[in-house]
């Protein structure tokens, strides 16, 4: 009796394995090919830009939350995931509108531009009503590391389909409007003399 429960063990754990073997792989998605500068947006070369993320979002899962059913539980999509950290695909998408560097490279910056991102997921306040969600707190730290600008950002874009490329696609569309919103402050800082040295002397000179 011992050795037939011992074979009917084996041959389901035989059975998982080969299911786990014919599953289809995940669906990876990225913010798509580079983007160019936004227009009317100024040469930041001597700005920084750093995008932190709390470690809950810090992972490769497409998140999702029902508003409807349990707003606290954080949910991910299981046949699908980002193709790199969030917060890394997010500040990559940035650098390139607003044309600024990374706060890890060699550059030599002057000031920098923190983002502290407190929600990025795909919220439903339906079954059949989504939208890519994205909030955060945006700073401008000087060169001797002071804040001299901080302000919200909320920015929400709605999902065509209530699956994980519906909330891809509204959280990419989001993160290119903040791109908008962030360099408009810039520039407005810029105007009130607020970042006044973290213009490129390229640009001064044109």
């Amino acid at each position: 009796m011992k050795r037939l429960l011992m074979a009917f063990v084996a041959c389901l754990l035989a059975a998982c394995a080969g299911g786990a073997r014919k599953a289809p792989p995940a669906d990876v998605y990225d913010f798509g090919m580079p983007v160019q500068h936004l227009a009317d947006v100024g040469h930041w070369s001597n700005l920084a830009l750093e995008v932190k993320v709390p470690y809950w979002f810090d992972s490769l899962a497409i998140e999702y939350r029902l508003l409807y059913d349990d707003p606290l539980k954080l949910r991910s999509y299981a046949g699908s995931r980002w193709a790199g950290a969030p917060g890394l695909l997010l500040a990559q998408r940035l650098r390139q509108q607003i044309g600024v560097v990374g706060s890890g490279g060699q550059t030599a910056t002057n000031c920098l531009l923190r983002l502290e991102l407190q929600e990025f997921s795909q919220v439903f306040d339906t079954p059949l009503q989504s939208r890519g969600l994205l909030r955060g707190q945006a700073s401008l730290l000087d060169s001797r590391h002071r804040i001299v600008g901080e302000r919200r950002v909320a920015v929400e874009e709605p999902a065509a389909g209530v699956d994980a490329r519906g909330g891809v696609n509204a959280l990419v569309r989001a993160s290119d409007a903040l791109a908008g919103e962030l360099a408009a402050w810039l520039n407005d800082q810029e105007k009130r003399g607020t970042l006044k040295s973290c213009r490129s002397t390229v640009a001064e000179s044109q």
